[in-house]
């Protein structure tokens, strides 16, 4: 009898389910009606709410059908901006898919044909400056998150302000610019204050936990980790999180049962930080010597679709799989795949730099006239020669940084790539980087500011100093190199 009982138990479960979700996707047409009927701006709140619900988080396998009910109530109904929300649907159902530059396609179009002035206008950026993250043309992320701020600023939403400084964080966090991260989520931690009744968001302090993580903090860790699990909103996806939290915790303590913790987290198909994890297992196997498992985990990553455009990922498993070979004591193969680190790093700088800006996707000139209807003909003149002898700056700063990166790829073959190799990487990861960012970040600064001789002026002395700054870190790579090379020339 219990035999039986068992599959018809489990027929009856699976029938539960089965009506539960087809329930589910009959119900979408009347919330979508009902969202669409409701008073303006409350409208908008539950349009966007839906379009979270059933594209954004909804199975993989429902969103189809999903986005094209959707998207077919939106164009009958008499919205003023359906056509925007059609864009914006379009993109979210690509980026679940991993077309990125198809989704970055779409929000464009949709930029192109939302005033400036309506909140749906900040949304499809937030979106924007999420896939182009993705696409790791982090200075395009950065111009979209610059227009959010601005447009944010001037309607006075605090809320949304935190939100977006902790984006930045996020994206900082990503370039691997984690004291940076850190000054800009204490600059949202500092809005929250102000405020005094907003609750401090969960993401500030994971995001927090992370750049300490990284900067191998154990104590600041700790402290943040505490935080996000003593809070009382924690939800049921929120148990991700903490898994997370704790297997960076065991590993800053060298606890080899972090490699447990994070097993538990790839196990979940709700884990959409997925590659992030398995690149943080070939970590914690590296840690604890285990170095064919981390081989074997880098060489499927590297093999996999997902990174085939991804440069910065490539970049830090090569430098990865160099580690590996290094604790087995097999330098020679551990040389190559430092130099392959070191050419995707400099294929990525290359990248950046060409990758043209948002902005001039955008129909720019029409905003800005929006913003400056008064401003005369001459001052304009002169702001464009502003921003033509920064770019001339810019290119010859560039020019230099590529000419010192290839004598130092010439030397590099003939270091043995163990202490030297440290401290490359350290100079490249905090200094080179951080001062390039600093540079980049001004000139869209500038690109996007209403007045742009006046803010040129304002940041003229901030970007002669990371130019410099630039320069010095660039030189003292090259005196290390010549240092070493003239040790060897003696031996």
């Amino acid at each position: 009898m219990k035999t039986l009982m068992k599959p018809a138990i489990a027929f009856i479960l699976v029938l539960f389910l089965f009506s539960f979700r087809l329930q589910a996707a009959e119900n979408l047409p009347d919330e979508i009606k009902a969202a669409i009927q409701s008073p303006s701006p409350k409208s908008g709140a539950l349009i966007e709410a839906l379009i979270v619900k059933y594209v954004t988080m909804d199975d993989i396998g429902k969103i189809t059908t999903n986005k094209e009910i959707l998207i077919a109530a939106i164009l009958k109904s008499k919205l003023p901006q359906k056509t925007s929300i059609q864009y914006e649907i379009e993109a979210l159902y690509a980026k679940r898919f991993m077309k990125l530059e198809k989704a970055k396609s779409y929000l464009v179009r949709g930029l192109n044909s939302t005033s400036p002035k309506d909140l749906l206008y900040i949304r499809l950026f937030q979106l924007l400056a999420f896939v182009e993250t993705d696409l790791e043309n982090h200075m395009g992320a950065m111009e979209s998150y610059m227009m959010v701020d601005k447009s944010l600023k001037r309607i006075g939403d605090t809320i949304g302000m935190v939100k977006n400084y902790n984006n930045i964080a996020d994206l900082y966090i990503k370039s691997s610019l984690y004291d940076e991260a850190i000054v800009c989520l204490n600059t949202a931690y500092a809005l929250v204050l102000q405020q005094g009744k907003i609750q401090v968001p969960r993401l500030l302090y994971e995001n927090k936990a992370i750049a300490y993580f990284h900067l191998n903090q154990l104590d600041s860790l700790q402290f943040y980790v505490n935080k996000i699990i003593r809070r009382k909103d924690n939800s049921l996806e929120d148990s991700l999180t903490v898994h997370r939290m704790k297997y960076m915790v065991l590993m800053l303590k060298k606890d080899p049962s972090a490699i447990k913790e994070i097993k538990t987290l790839i196990d979940n198909p709700k884990d959409w930080d997925k590659l992030y994890t398995y690149v943080h297992l070939a970590d914690a196997y590296l840690l604890f010597n285990q170095t064919e498992k981390a081989k074997e985990i880098i060489l499927k990553l590297l093999a996999s679709d997902d990174l085939r455009n991804l440069g910065y990922m490539r970049s830090r498993l090569f430098h990865l799989m160099g580690d590996a070979y290094r604790k087995e004591n097999q330098f020679d193969l551990s040389s190559q795949y430092y130099k392959k680190a070191i050419v995707q790093s400099s294929l990525n700088t290359e990248k950046m730099m060409k990758t043209g800006s948002i902005l001039s996707l955008l129909k720019y000139d029409e905003i800005k006239d929006k913003y400056a209807r008064a401003e005369e003909n001459l001052k304009v003149r002169q702001n464009y020669l502003i921003l033509s002898i920064t770019g001339a700056a810019m290119i010859i700063l560039t020019l230099i940084f590529f000419y010192r990166s290839l004598k130092i790829k010439k030397k590099y073959d003939e270091l043995k790539f163990s202490k030297l190799n440290t401290e490359l990487s350290f100079i490249n990861s905090h200094e080179v980087r951080r001062y390039l960012s600093n540079i980049l970040g001004i000139v869209s600064v500038i690109k996007i500011s209403d007045d742009k001789s006046q803010t040129y002026f304002e940041f003229e002395d901030a970007l002669h100093e990371s130019a410099e700054n630039l320069d010095i870190s660039i030189k003292s790579i090259a005196a290390k190199l010549n240092t070493k090379s003239f040790d060897q020339q003696k031996v």
